[in-house]
C-alpha cells in the first residue's frame, strides 16, 4: 500500500456499523466497515495518476447534513473502496461508454471515522477535527505501513467542511474544471485535474514561470526535488507559480500525491 492510498478518503459507511473504539489516538481505533455495501453510492472517481477506480459510499443521515450544509454526524464512517482499472496492452486504462475507467480487482478499503471526542490527543497543526483514518487491504487487514501522517496532512486545508474532500460531492454539488491559464510574461500553464497535470511536458525560456491551476477536490503542492522548489498548497480553483532561472530539465511531482509526476524543459 503506498502513501497515495491512505490520502484521499472520501465515503461513507451504512448505519449499524461495530466499531471497537480505544482510548489512544491511532489507526486501529477503527474496526473493518464490514457493511460498507449498505451505504449509499454517491460517486466514483477516476485516478489518473494511480490507474484506479473508486467508488465512494455514504450514509442517508450523512447526505442530509451534508446538502444542509452542516457538519457530518458522531459515528459517521467514510470508506473509500479502491479498484485497480482494467488496462489495456499497452498498460493504458480501458474505459466505457462514458469515458470512465473499468472496474478491475479490488485493492483496498481507505476509512475515515468520526466520534465525540476523538482527535484530543493530536497536536492542533495536525488534528483533524474529531476524525480519524484506517487502511485495509483487499482482504480486509489492517494496514500498519500507511503513511497516517499524510492523510491528516491532505485533509486539514478542508477544515471549512469538516475534513472532507468529497463533501461538495456529498452535498450533490457538481465540480466543473477549468483549463489552466498561461503563466504571465511568456510562461506556461499546467492544468491539474483527474490527479494529473496537463500538459505532463512543458518547455520555456529560463527565467520564465510555470503556472498550475488546480481544479481537483483535493489539494497539491508542486515539489521540485531537483531545484529544491515548491509551491504552497494549491486547493481548488487556486493557481501557482514557479520560476526556473537555468536551462535543464527538471522533474516535478506532487508532495501530497507523489505519483503525479511531470517535467519542465528549460531552454537557454
Amino acid at each position: 500500500m503506498t502513501r497515495v492510498h491512505a490520502l484521499a478518503v472520501f465515503a461513507l459507511l451504512g448505519a449499524g456499523l461495530l466499531v471497537t473504539a480505544r482510548s489512544a489516538a491511532g489507526p486501529d481505533k477503527i474496526a473493518f466497515p464490514a457493511n460498507w455495501k449498505s451505504g449509499v453510492l454517491y460517486t466514483i472517481t477516476d485516478r489518473y495518476d494511480i490507474k484506479q477506480y473508486r467508488e465512494l459510499y455514504a450514509t442517508p443521515e450523512a447526505v442530509k447534513a451534508a446538502k444542509e450544509g452542516k457538519p457530518l454526524p458522531s459515528g459517521t464512517v467514510l470508506t473509500l473502496v479502491q479498484y485497480k482499472a482494467q488496462l489495456d496492452a499497452q498498460g493504458n486504462p480501458l474505459k466505457d461508454a462514458r469515458g470512465r475507467f473499468l472496474k478491475g480487482d479490488l485493492v483496498a478499503y481507505a476509512v475515515m471515522e468520526k466520534r465525540t471526542g476523538w482527535g484530543s490527543e493530536y497536536p492542533d497543526d495536525l488534528r483533524n477535527g474529531e476524525w480519524e483514518y484506517s487502511v485495509f487491504g483487499a482482504d480486509r487487514s489492517f494496514n500498519d505501513k500507511a503513511n497516517y501522517k499524510a492523510c491528516f496532512q491532505c485533509h486539514k486545508p478542508h477544515d471549512k467542511q469538516d475534513f472532507v474532500i468529497s463533501y461538495p460531492a456529498l452535498a450533490g454539488k457538481m465540480a466543473v474544471a477549468s483549463p489552466a491559464p498561461p503563466a504571465a510574461g511568456g510562461g506556461a500553464g499546467v492544468t491539474i485535474s483527474g490527479f494529473a497535470f496537463a500538459p505532463g511536458s512543458v518547455s520555456v525560456p529560463a527565467g520564465r514561470s510555470i503556472t498550475w491551476t488546480n481544479s481537483d477536490e483535493s489539494p497539491h503542492q508542486i515539489t521540485v526535488p531537483g531545484a529544491a522548489r515548491k509551491t504552497d498548497f494549491v486547493f481548488k480553483g487556486q493557481s501557482a507559480s514557479l520560476t526556473f532561472p537555468e536551462a535543464g530539465v527538471y522533474p516535478y511531482n506532487c508532495a501530497l500525491h507523489p505519483n503525479m509526476k511531470g517535467a519542465v524543459e528549460v531552454t537557454k
